[in-house]
Formats: C-alpha cells, sequence, structure tokens
C-alpha cells in the first residue's frame, strides 16, 4: 500500500502496525480513529468491508484519499468515536490517543489528564457496535479492567520499550 502522510495528521507508529496484524479480525469492520487509514485500509485490502471515523475532519479526507489512490474501498465518516455509526459490525478497532497531558489540545496523541479517557469512553460504548473490539493500551495510562465487569481483557500483542509498553488489548462484552 502507497500511505501518503498528511500534514496534523497522526502518522503510522508502532501502535498502528500492531492493530495491524490481528489474524481473527474479518467481515465488516469499523476503525475509530482512523488517522491516515493505514489500519482500516490494510483490513480492505484483506477483504473486509470497512468504515472508518475520525474526529479530524483532516484525518478523514487524509483516510479518504489514501484509500483512493490505492483503488481501496472503505467508508470515511467524521465524527466523535462512534457518533457517525449506525448498524453493527463484526470488530472495532482503536488506536487511542493515549498519552497524559494537563490539556487535551491534540487528540491525536493526547487522551486526556491520565491518558486513558477517551479509552475508557469507546469502552463504555463498543458493545452498542460490536461484541469484539481490539484497542491500544500504554502502560503509562493503562485501563483500570475491573471497572467493567462485563468485558473480558486478553493481551494479543506488545511492545516494550525503555519507557513504555504498547500493547494490542482484545476486549470482548459478555452482555449484549
Amino acid at each position: 500500500m502507497n500511505l501518503k502522510r498528511c500534514d496534523g495528521v497522526y502518522e503510522p507508529d508502532d501502535d498502528s502496525f500492531l492493530l495491524m496484524n490481528i489474524p481473527e479480525v474479518s467481515g465488516r469492520v469499523i476503525e475509530i480513529g482512523c488517522g491516515s487509514g493505514i489500519v482500516g485500509l490494510s483490513y480492505a485490502e484483506r477483504g473486509c468491508d470497512v468504515t472508518m471515523t475520525d474526529i479530524s475532519p483532516e484525518a478523514a479526507k487524509c483516510a479518504k484519499m489514501n484509500a483512493d489512490s490505492n483503488d481501496i474501498d472503505a467508508e470515511v465518516l467524521v465524527g466523535d468515536l462512534f457518533s457517525p455509526i449506525k448498524g453493527k459490525f463484526d470488530y472495532c478497532l482503536f488506536n487511542p490517543p493515549y498519552l497524559p497531558s494537563g490539556e487535551a489540545d491534540d487528540r491525536s496523541w493526547t487522551g486526556g489528564k491520565k491518558g486513558n479517557e477517551i479509552t475508557v469512553q469507546f469502552l463504555n460504548s463498543f458493545r452498542k457496535y460490536c461484541r469484539v473490539a481490539f484497542f491500544v493500551e500504554s502502560s503509562i495510562s493503562p485501563i483500570e479492567r475491573d471497572t467493567f465487569s462485563d468485558v473480558m481483557f486478553k493481551n494479543v500483542n506488545e511492545l516494550e520499550y525503555d519507557f513504555e509498553e504498547i500493547r494490542v488489548v482484545r476486549a470482548e462484552g459478555c452482555h449484549q
């Protein structure tokens, strides 16, 4: 895939690549916070029916441009988390902004004061749209898993650095 970078849009990094390699993902897929589109487009290339969203109009435009330039069919919508979504999906994917900050001024990397507030919003909503979700989590701002009694969590991929561990977590809703 030939991916074009766009000013002001999160550039793919290790966390993006971790989310791209999940063999289980198939069927109808929604990617929340698509940025450049690399994750969703990689699944569309494998035959998934992909819808992508981003809160940033610039990111959505970038993802659509990358889909078109690679002749990949994917729907791209602008909106916060699941706000523009209707219907059910087989899988949800999310590479959230997960770094803590005093000011949530750049939602491409800042997840709020603790760093995980946006991920918590995602986890409170994903079960309305799919049974299984995969999201990126940082050891800097881990999710308090025991606060989600109706979700089973399992780490599936991870990378360790001197200062942080990032992992892809599988979340499955127990009750729908």
